[in-house]
């Protein structure tokens, strides 16, 4: 099977690398391939060129590509409020180009979206209207923009996923992880989690199944909710902590945006999808382990 993965952070190197030993996988950045169509870096090939083989000297056909990017905003979502044509830009308007062009060379698209269109404990399923979007007035803007993308993208050929929350077990920044380290105050609220790794697996499902499970939007969540409280309570059970952690009501926080906090159904991957995410409890275990295993490994 020939994959193409556009983008190269966080998502998309974890994908590249659950995929490169068993699969023929092409990776591409905007610095290599203008796929967004954005002309962010003028050095960039044309991604029709691309497709047609310029670039490599020889026409590959791709089975099909995972679009892994986005505009989350640097270093929250609450950028995005300053910045709304580059999250408008980078959310909606450009995963639009590049799946109709991957489509029109009858390539199928796997679009990594967010769950973060939603808020409450109601395991919210893919039919449900988002309450945290484009029509609620005091949603984020990244959250309008992932509503307003999925809204654009549904009638392309191939799937949208969306994740909540992500976690690993390494250094990088969007490692949730990682943020409840570095952040004092957290809110605990029922959430839905996505563990990277299951995520890849859940991809590469689909990309070898593209043909047989019906196309249209997927949850990839753990299965479960878990609260910030619970979250950091196992993180000191796993030997990580921050010693000036409170538990806060959300109106304490300092940020410019709401956020979501949200439970997602998993029952369509399950039934649909014929895929069965592990526990968010067991996952976050065996992450919370590597991860204090990486920390002690470089004496942190």
């Amino acid at each position: 099977m020939n994959v193409l993965i556009l983008g190269g952070g966080y998502i998309g190197n974890h994908l590249f690398n659950q995929l490169k030993g068993s699969h023929s996988v092409a990776q591409i950045t905007q610095k290599d391939v203008d796929y967004t169509y954005t002309k962010l870096h003028s050095s960039s090939t044309d991604f029709k060129s691309y497709l047609n083989g310029s670039m490599v000297g020889a026409y590959q056909r791709f089975d099909v590509a995972v679009n892994c990017s986005g505009y989350t905003g640097k270093p929250n979502v609450d950028a995005c409020e300053d910045e709304k044509w580059k999250c408008w830009e980078y959310n909606v308007t450009a995963p639009v180009r590049t799946a109709e062009t991957l489509n029109l060379f009858r390539i199928p698209v796997i679009h990594i979206s967010s769950g973060c269109i939603y808020e409450g404990d109601d395991f919210f399923t893919e039919d449900h209207m988002p309450n945290f979007g484009l029509y609620t007035d005091h949603s984020s803007f990244y959250s309008k923009s992932k509503h307003a993308g999925e809204l654009a993208l549904k009638n392309m050929d191939g799937y949208i996923l969306r994740l909540r929350m992500p976690f690993c077990s390494t250094h990088g920044r969007k490692n949730i992880l990682n943020k409840y380290l570095k952040y004092e105050n957290i809110v605990s609220y029922p959430n839905s989690l996505t563990c990277v790794y299951d995520l890849c697996k859940a991809i590469e499902h689909f990309c070898v199944h593209r043909n047989t499970v019906p196309q249209g939007i997927y949850n990839i969540i753990n299965n479960g909710s878990i609260t910030g409280a619970e979250v950091i309570n196992m993180l000191k059970q796993g030997g990580l902590s921050n010693r000036n952690w409170r538990v806060v009501p959300i109106e304490e926080l300092d940020i410019k945006a709401g956020r979501s906090n949200c439970t997602l159904s998993g029952s369509k991957l399950k039934t649909k999808g014929r895929f069965d995410m592990p526990d968010v409890r067991d996952s976050l275990r065996s992450c919370i382990l590597r991860l204090n295993e990486r920390n002690r490994d470089a004496g942190l």
